[in-house]
């Protein structure tokens, strides 16, 4: 057998599959991302809800109430201050509705969540090309709903 000609044959095969490996990594990476900002948005999503389902005198109908969940459901305070739990939340995706007569509180958050590596890459075109790489594409649309009781 000629181990000649059989020199450099491991790096072709390398070569060959090393974009394919970069790829399944970071997808895998990009995914697991996705999986815990929409945990992070379920969680914060339920204790808005069991706050307001525990507010002061039954039913959560005055404003202070609502922009407190909201502010719990984004930041994980009452006061809003701090950074948001999952990146680029605001309190406009946040959507609470009160039905009195049946006695429950309705909490609902919406986030467009997008690929890190992707949108890098974009912006980088971008900057290279035109000069402005500000351009962030959604992936998918994340969505955490929880509804609870009011406490009597």
């Amino acid at each position: 057998m000629n181990t000649f000609k059989q020199k450099g044959s491991a790096t072709v095969e390398f070569a060959m599959l090393l974009p394919l490996l970069l790829l399944l990594v970071f997808t895998v990476s990009e995914f697991g991302v996705m999986f815990y900002r929409l945990n992070a948005l379920t969680k914060s999503v339920d204790i808005a809800a069991r706050y307001l389902s525990g507010a002061e005198e039954g039913y959560p109908n005055t404003t202070v109430h609502i922009t407190e969940a909201k502010n719990l459901a984004v930041n994980g305070n009452t006061t809003g201050s701090g950074s948001a739990i999952v990146p680029g939340l605001t309190s406009t995706e946040i959507v609470i509705t009160n039905d009195t007569t049946h006695e429950h509180v309705k909490v609902v958050a919406t986030y467009n969540a997008n690929f890190i590596l992707l949108n890098t890459l974009k912006n980088l075109q971008e900057l290279f090309s035109k000069g402005s790489g500000s351009g962030t594409t959604s992936f998918m649309t994340l969505n955490a709903s929880s509804v609870m009781r009011f406490a009597t």
